[in-house]
């Protein structure tokens, strides 16, 4: 099985535009995430110490812009985890309209349909789209992109 289902894609313009909102948002957290990475690094090699001349090193402000970071992450993750709700609910209402213009659509016959299939199907089943959609994708770009930025940097820090 596929990580990402091209039917899904090319059958719901939602999850098109959830997938593009889902990268942004992800190279977004990515960078925060690295900076965040970068500052605390900053501030752990710059401890307050005595340094050679005697004197205390001062770390508040890189301590500052870590929670700074912090906070920008927690937004963005919480914009895209609305965003995400959001186009999955949007993703399944595509879905079931689809669903019900081939059920009654010309050419459907309805000896053949089972009620209670299609009802598990219309309810249980597209509902069961939501951790999917939601959470399952971002969690497969970020996945990707974390890595490879994360593998960019250090080699670019120190070859």
């Amino acid at each position: 099985m596929k990580p990402l289902d091209p039917r899904l894609v090319r059958t719901t313009r939602a999850v098109r535009v959830h997938l593009a909102v889902t990268v942004v948002c992800g190279l977004a957290l990515t960078g925060l995430i690295l900076l965040q990475a970068w500052l605390v690094a900053r501030a752990v090699a710059r401890a307050p110490v005595l340094d050679a001349a005697g004197t205390w090193t001062d770390v508040g402000g890189v301590v500052t812009l870590v929670g700074v970071v912090a906070l920008a992450r927690a937004a963005l993750a919480y914009g895209a985890e609305t965003a995400a709700l959001r186009s999955a609910a949007a993703v399944k209402s595509q879905l079931r309209r689809r669903l019900v213009a081939h059920v009654t659509g010309p050419g459907a016959d309805p000896a053949t349909l089972d009620p209670g299939e299609l009802a598990t199907l219309t309810t249980r089943g597209l509902d069961a789209l939501d951790d999917y959609i939601a959470r399952y994708l971002p969690q497969l770009v970020l996945a990707v992109l974390v890595p490879i930025a994360v593998l960019i940097l250090v080699l670019d820090a120190d070859w």
